[in-house]
C-alpha cells in the first residue's frame, strides 16, 4: 500500500506505531510494551519540535527533548512527570540497570503517560494538524494490513511444524 505523509507527520506515525505495539504487548511482554511507549514519547517530542523548527538533541534521552519541548511551550504538570516516569524507564532498558523488569500494571500506566503526552501536545494548533495526518495514515495502514492478512487460513501443521 502506498501512502503519501508530509515530513512532518513522519514521526508521528512512527510513534503511533509504537503505541500501537505496546497496547498489543502490555500484558504479554510488559519491556517490550514499555520500551514502546519510551520510543513513542522521542519520536512525538521530536516531531513536535520539528513542526515548530526547533532545534533538539538527536541523542535519545527524553529529558533534554524535554526542556526543549518546554522551552517552545507550557505544558502540564502532569506532561512533566510523565516524561520523567518513561524517562526512567528508557534508560533501564537499554542499560539493564532497573532492579527489576516492568509489571503489566506499569506498562499499562506507561501506554496511558505517553498517550496523556501525545494528546497534550496535540493542543498545538501548528502540530495537530500533523498528527492527525498520521492518525489517519496509521488507520489506513492498519485496515490494509487487516484486510490483507484476514482470510489467511492457518492450520495445525503450520502451527507445529
Amino acid at each position: 500500500m502506498n501512502v503519501h505523509i508530509s515530513r512532518n507527520a513522519e514521526l508521528f506515525l512512527k510513534a503511533l506505531e509504537d503505541i500501537w505495539m505496546a497496547e498489543q504487548s502490555w500484558f504479554a511482554s510488559p519491556n517490550n510494551a514499555v520500551w514502546h511507549c519510551t520510543q513513542a514519547t522521542e519520536k512525538i517530542m521530536k516531531s513536535f519540535l520539528r513542526c515548530l523548527n526547533t532545534e533538539y538533541d538527536y541523542g535519545h534521552e527524553l529529558k533534554p527533548l524535554l526542556d526543549a519541548v518546554m522551552s517552545v511551550t507550557s505544558v502540564s504538570e502532569d506532561f512533566d512527570k510523565y516524561v520523567v516516569y518513561l524517562s526512567d524507564f528508557s534508560s533501564g532498558l537499554r542499560y539493564k540497570n532497573m532492579s527489576s523488569d516492568p509489571s503489566p500494571e506499569e506498562a499499562r500506566v506507561a501506554i496511558a503517560r505517553v498517550k496523556y503526552i501525545l494528546q497534550e501536545l496535540h493542543n498545538n494548533s501548528v502540530c495537530a494538524k500533523y498528527m492527525d495526518e498520521a492518525k489517519e495514515v496509521h488507520k489506513k495502514i492498519l485496515k490494509s494490513s487487516f484486510e490483507k492478512y484476514s482470510n489467511i487460513d492457518i492450520n495445525e501443521d503450520d502451527v507445529n511444524g
